[in-house]
This record gives C-alpha cells, sequence and structure tokens, in this order.
C-alpha cells in the first residue's frame, strides 16, 4: 500500500460527510454515524420516503388479515415474554370489535407498565438519534406496524419534543423495552415528563402546544416502539463517532509527545512493520512517519551507536533502544484502528437494520418469531472498543510519565516546568491522567461476562448491550480528556527542546494550543485550559 493510501485509511476514520439540510429515513435510505452527529447537534428535520408509507401498509394489512383469521401472533393476541403462553380471551371470538379493542388495551398496557426508567436523564441528543432510528428501524415495512405510528414517533421528534429516560433499564434483550417504553409513553400521550422548549413539562401538555395528537396503537404498534436495539444504538453510534474523529488527533498527539523524547527513527522503519504483516500496524505507522515530515528531534540509530561507544563523544543523551512505550506505538494501537473500522461497520449495519420481533413478511406472507432485538453486535464494538481504550489510557499516562520524570525523559527538565523545585509543572496532571486512566480500566470489562437470566428466564441470555454503550460513551470522554492533556505537555516540552526544530504539524498544532493555553512558568489552576483544549478537539480545530 501507498504512503498515500495509508494517510486516507486514518484520515477515512473521520467522517467526511456534506452538511445536510434534512436526514431521510425508510426504505432504501442508509444512516451513518455522521447522521446520528448531525441530529445530536442540530435541528435538522427528519423525513420519510414514500415507499416506506406502501411498504408499512402492505406489512400492516397483511398482519390484519392474520388476525382477523385469528392466527396466534406473538405479541399481538398473545401476552409477551414468559406470558407467551396467556392468549387472548377473544381469540376464539368473531367479533372483531372487542378482538381490537383488547388488543390495542394490550398494547398501551405494555407501554405503561414498561415506563419505568431509573437513574440519571440521558441526554437529548441521544434521545433525538434513538427516535430517528426507531422510526427508521419501522419504516422498513418488516414490522405490521400502521404507518400513523412512525408518523407520529417523527411528528415528536421534529417539533424539538424531548421524552425524559433515565439511565438504567435495558439488559439488551427484547431490545430496549424500558427506555424505548419512556418514549412511547410520551408518544400515546401518558402523563411522564418531557422537555420542550427548553422547559420540563408533562407529555400531554407539550403536545397539546406543538399540535400533536396522541397515538392509540394498533395491533403490534405498542411492541414494535419498544422492540428493538435503538437506544443501545443511539448511545453507541454517537460514542464511536466522536471515537473516529478522537483516534487521529489522539496519534497526533503521541507523535508529538514522540518527537519530544527524540524517539530513534529505526523502530519505525516501514519494513519493520511490513514484516509484521498487519495492516493496522502499518497505517499507524506510516501515519506517524506522515506526522513527523519536516522534524530535526528525531534519533538517528547509527549515531547513537557511535556516541554510545566512543567515550569522547557529546552527542549522546539515551541509550540505543527505547522504552516500549516509545518504540512500541504502531505495534500497539494497530489493532485499536482496525477495531475502530469494524465497530463503524457493525453500527452503522445495526442503525439501518430491522432489529424486531416478530418479522412480517408480507410478500411471502410469513410471520417469523425471532430475536432481531438481541444487542451482541453493539455489546461486541462496544466491549472491544472499550478495552482498546483502556489500553490507549494507559499508554498516555505512560508516555507522560516519561516526559515529566527525570530518569526517562532525556535531559527534559523535571516536570516539564522552569524551577521544578518550586514549580509542580504536569506532575499534578499526570495524577489526572492515572485517574481518568484507571476509571477506563474499570469500564473495560466485558458485559457480556455480566449476562443475568431475568423474566421467568425466559430473557435466559442478553447482550447488556446498553450498559457497554453507556460505558463507551464515558471511555471515550476520558480518552479525550486524556489525549489534551497529551497535546499540553507535549507542548510544554517541544517548546524545551525548540519547537522550530519540530515537524511542521507538531508546529501548527503548537500555535492553536498556544492560543488557547499559555506555557506554564509558574503554577496556576488548569481545570479551564484543559476544558478550553478539549473544545478544540470537539470542534476538529487541532
Amino acid at each position: 500500500m501507498s504512503d498515500i493510501a495509508m494517510e486516507c485509511k486514518i484520515e477515512n476514520i473521520q467522517n467526511n460527510s456534506s452538511p445536510k439540510k434534512q436526514i431521510i429515513i425508510g426504505v432504501g435510505q442508509k444512516l451513518t454515524l455522521g447522521d446520528a452527529k448531525l441530529l445530536a447537534h442540530q435541528s435538522v428535520p427528519v423525513s420519510l420516503n414514500s415507499l416506506s408509507f406502501v411498504n408499512m401498509t402492505k406489512s400492516f394489512n397483511f398482519l390484519q388479515r392474520c388476525v382477523d383469521e385469528r392466527m396466534p401472533i406473538y405479541g399481538v393476541n398473545t401476552n409477551f415474554g414468559d406470558q407467551v403462553g396467556f392468549l387472548d380471551a377473544h381469540l376464539k371470538n368473531h367479533d372483531q370489535l372487542p378482538s381490537y379493542e383488547s388488543i390495542s388495551y394490550r398494547q398501551e398496557n405494555l407501554i405503561r407498565s414498561m415506563a419505568c426508567s431509573a437513574g440519571n436523564i440521558m441526554s437529548p441528543d441521544i434521545i433525538r438519534i434513538t427516535m430517528m432510528l426507531r422510526a427508521h428501524c419501522l419504516a422498513q415495512g418488516y414490522s405490521g406496524v400502521n404507518p400513523a405510528t412512525v408518523e407520529a414517533i417523527l411528528a415528536y421528534l421534529n417539533a424539538g419534543i424531548v421524552p425524559i429516560v433515565r439511565q438504567y433499564g435495558s439488559i439488551g434483550a427484547s431490545g430496549d423495552l424500558i427506555p424505548l417504553s419512556s418514549i412511547a409513553a410520551c408518544i400515546i400521550g401518558e402523563d411522564v415528563d418531557v422537555l420542550y422548549r427548553g422547559e420540563m413539562m408533562k407529555a400531554p401538555v407539550a403536545m397539546k402546544l406543538a399540535g400533536i395528537e396522541k397515538l392509540r396503537p394498533k395491533l403490534r404498534d405498542g411492541l414494535a416502539m419498544i422492540n428493538g436495539t435503538s437506544f443501545m444504538t443511539g448511545i453507541a453510534s454517537l460514542a464511536i463517532y466522536n471515537l473516529k474523529r478522537l483516534y487521529k488527533q489522539m496519534l497526533s498527539a503521541i507523535a508529538m509527545s514522540l518527537e519530544s523524547m527524540l524517539v530513534i527513527s529505526s523502530a519505525y522503519h516501514p519494513l519493520v512493520h511490513q514484516l509484521k504483516n498487519q495492516s493496522g500496524e502499518k497505517t499507524v505507522n506510516q501515519f506517524l512517519l506522515n506526522f513527523w515530515v519536516g522534524s530535526h528531534l528525531l534519533s538517528d540509530l547509527d549515531e547513537l551507536r557511535s556516541a554510545s561507544i566512543n567515550p569522547d563523544s557529546k552527542k549522546t543523551v539515551k541509550p540505543v533502544q527505547d522504552y516500549y512505550s516509545v518504540r512500541s506505538v504502531a505495534q500497539g494501537f494497530g489493532p485499536f484502528h482496525e477495531n475502530l473500522e469494524h465497530a463503524v461497520i457493525w453500527i452503522e449495519n445495526e442503525m439501518n437494520s430491522v432489529n424486531d420481533n416478530p418479522i412480517v413478511d408480507a410478500d411471502n406472507e410469513e410471520i417469523h418469531h425471532g430475536a432481531n432485538f438481541m444487542g451482541y453486535y453493539v455489546t461486541d464494538s462496544c466491549d472491544i472498543l472499550k478495552m482498546n481504550i483502556s489500553q490507549a489510557s494507559t499508554w498516555l499516562h505512560a508516555l507522560l510519565a516519561n516526559m515529566v520524570h527525570p530518569r526517562k525523559n532525556h535531559l527534559l527538565p523535571a516536570n516539564l516546568v522552569d524551577h521544578p523545585g518550586i514549580n509542580n509543572g504536569f506532575r499534578s496532571l499526570q495524577l489526572l491522567s492515572a485517574a481518568l486512566a484507571v476509571q477506563n480500566r474499570k469500564l473495560a470489562q466485558s458485559h457480556q461476562a455480566y449476562t443475568i437470566p431475568t423474566e421467568g428466564d425466559n430473557q435466559d441470555v442478553n447482550s447488556l448491550g446498553t450498559h457497554a454503550a453507556q460505558d463507551l460513551q464515558e471511555s471515550v470522554a476520558n480518552l479525550e480528556r486524556l489525549t489534551a492533556i497529551m497535546f499540553l505537555a507535549s507542548a510544554q516540552a517541544l517548546e524545551f527542546r525548540g519547537i522550530e526544530k519540530a515537524s511542521l504539524k507538531s508546529q501548527a498544532i503548537y500555535k492553536t494550543i498556544r492560543e488557547h493555553s499559555p506555557r506554564i512558568h509558574h503554577c496556576r489552576p488548569m481545570s479551564d485550559e484543559l476544558m478550553r483544549v478539549t473544545a478544540l478537539l470537539e470542534k476538529e480545530l487541532i
């Protein structure tokens, strides 16, 4: 692979979609992580394409015909979950009106009973993404829903009404029943809380102000609104979008830190990584080499060898081999690169999936009782990335320790500050880095290892995908803070080396950082400056 292609592979981890004025969902539309990010931070309308109405109507009519023929169908004329054996009392009654009334009442009761989320209130951006994903799933025409159900979700979303959903409730089997019910309860007009026009109010009040009618679920509309992976996928989609952006920034911060440590370039010779035969490793290595163009701070192995055996030499400041954290970044972060690429595919597939049960196939006149609501692809994506983030967090802390401590920093001042006898410099930020790294280690635990049988042992295995996604979200935020610290430390270290000797990219990043955070000459509180640099990362200004 060429150098340009290698660079492009890293660049393509960034979202490069052009700005949109609206998001279109439904049949034939493919949502991306960029769409999730766009909806999270802008009031763009979400609209449904016309083909979706055709497919949903066909699916709904077929399901209605099956119900009229008194076919037992899970979640329509049966009870739910472990109590599927409880059939509708009107199943053998051919009088249609009480049968349909019973079905609708059961759908509403399911939503009411499941609307019991607990814990911290989830951010509005996650809820907006969740509503879009649920509507997109149902709009594919395999859920047997009345098109009015999708229209109701989109009316809520486009009106700017945000249902209050709390953190806990989902175990990732039967999807996100409790969180999604907290949304569905608003849509059917229950007396629950929503956020509208910057105020907390009851759902019926907001609906009246917005001119929205409550939805009366038909057939399986209630179950369809709550029986899927949209909540966990919404959380994961935004977390992975942010991680995609952060990954390149993190590598840039690492490249600057290695430069300040006078890294021996031999460890990053292309041949070394070609021989390892791992694509992610080669990609990361080429990114570093491209980043260091123009640098005069990299150490030459032959010069170090010569100086180390020449007693009269005054050039050597380091031995002929670097510490692991300095010389093995390509090997360590290559798997992270590949896992992130894979996670993007899995999560975008999940965003565009029919993650429902039952599956209503009107074209072939079949109804399948399955388990597409299982969130294992979300869990795997998040668990693997949390592990990579944990390793990266430990690595960043190790690099900062190298830069701060005289035993390892090759003649940089202790604490990366003038007069370290009275100034603490980056010593305190190393403590903060340790705290963040330890938290990310804890969050790296595999959630699949904690599966717990529940609901009469019907849900005897479960994905815990929502737990994994929430922990990934926190891990990404902590990695971003660690990256900001590394940028600040690297900028200071390169000043001591002589910023004019640094690579062109290091000099450009240094200039941006110094516009928001001056050099540390004396001890000062750093929380606000750390937040400013973090904001630069979020705005992709570094």
